[in-house]
């Protein structure tokens, strides 16, 4: 296949990259594992709507129509591998083993699907690059069933489901997502709606304005003390009364998650402060992306969009002396 790059003007040929770029690190990490596609299609169960059981729509259903989806938009030869990740194990046996102990289970009679589960599909030979890292472009969903009614009948319930487009840092599977490119509350019926309103998201998104956005950020810098003061501030607003955050730009990560940022703003083998102990702002918003994969599935798409919504709003604070950002005011 013919590899891209995304230019000013739109998709323009490269060469074929020879040295691929190598990461074991997974798009998310915490409290999840890695499945195969043909494991979840071929040993999840997929779980009813109590009233009718009716099936709800599969992981798999949904996988598959944001697969046909890119397939169909790129005009790629082949159905993409997904790469999926998924939490929340509910167990179950057949009823021929009820009365047998766990460990004596047989593999045949156990039964298993996974409340949540999250996917990104890359598409082939669609990438750029910022400050030497390797972006490919990335379309792929979220879905978790505690989210649905299921103690109601098939079609009396919208079920949920999350979507996105966006881009892929080679060198550590960073997330790089915004308002444009996610969906958060997509509530459909049936797979063909699904398709539709990815479809729709795919078609809508336009990737050289989000590249332009991304790169603007290596134009910019936080001294060591400016750090140092965002993260401080960023501890002190999870315990701010509801007023005083209602004033603030929101911050979704978590006090562990900032530990993680300022500990890789020192240690990051690819994202840590240089020499004079700054920071450009697509390593800081490499480090936000980077703690966001210790986020549960749930979570995890509203947190990307954050961590870049907070970085611009850094990188306008720093483009303005008066700026009144509570982060580094």
């Amino acid at each position: 296949m013919e590899l891209l790059r995304i230019n000013s003007y739109g998709l323009e040929p490269v060469e074929e990259v020879t040295a691929e770029v190598v990461s074991s690190s997974s798009f998310i990490e915490a409290n999840t594992e890695l499945v195969s596609f043909s494991e979840m299609r071929d040993r999840h169960v997929i779980p009813v709507f109590l009233k009718d059981n009716e099936p709800t729509i599969s992981h798999c259903d949904f996988v598959e129509a944001v697969g046909v989806a890119a397939k169909d938009y790129f005009g790629l030869a082949h159905f993409p591998t997904p790469d999926i990740r998924v939490s929340h194990p509910v167990k179950g046996r057949v009823y021929e083993a009820r009365h047998k102990k766990a460990q004596d289970l047989l593999p045949h009679e156990k039964t298993i699907y996974f409340e949540r589960m999250a996917f990104m599909i890359t598409i082939p030979g669609i990438r750029d690059e910022i400050s030497g890292n390797l972006l490919e472009l990335t379309v792929g969903g979220v879905k978790a069933y505690h989210l649905d009614n299921l103690n109601a009948t098939k079609g009396s319930s919208l079920e949920h489901f999350k979507i996105f487009i966006g881009f892929k840092n080679r060198v550590c599977t960073n997330l790089c997502v915004s308002t444009d490119g996610v969906k958060l509350d997509l509530k459909v019926r049936t797979v063909e709606e699904l398709f539709e309103k990815v479809m729709e998201l795919i078609s809508g998104f336009d990737a050289i304005r989000y590249l332009r956005d991304l790169s603007t950020f290596t134009a910019y810098e936080l001294e060591e003390r400016q750090f140092a003061q965002i993260i401080g501030r960023s501890r002190m607003y999870q315990f701010l009364p509801k007023t005083l955050r209602n004033e603030i730009p929101e911050l979704l990560i978590n006090d562990t998650q900032v530990s993680r940022i300022a500990e890789h703003f020192y240690h990051d083998p690819n994202f840590s402060r240089n020499d004079s102990g700054s920071i450009d702002l697509w390593k800081f918003f490499n480090l936000f992306t980077g703690a966001n994969k210790q986020s549960y599935i749930d979570k995890y798409l509203e947190r990307g969009v954050n961590g870049f919504e907070f970085t611009d709003q850094v990188r306008k604070a720093l483009d303005n002396p008066h700026s009144d950002f509570w982060y580094l005011s």
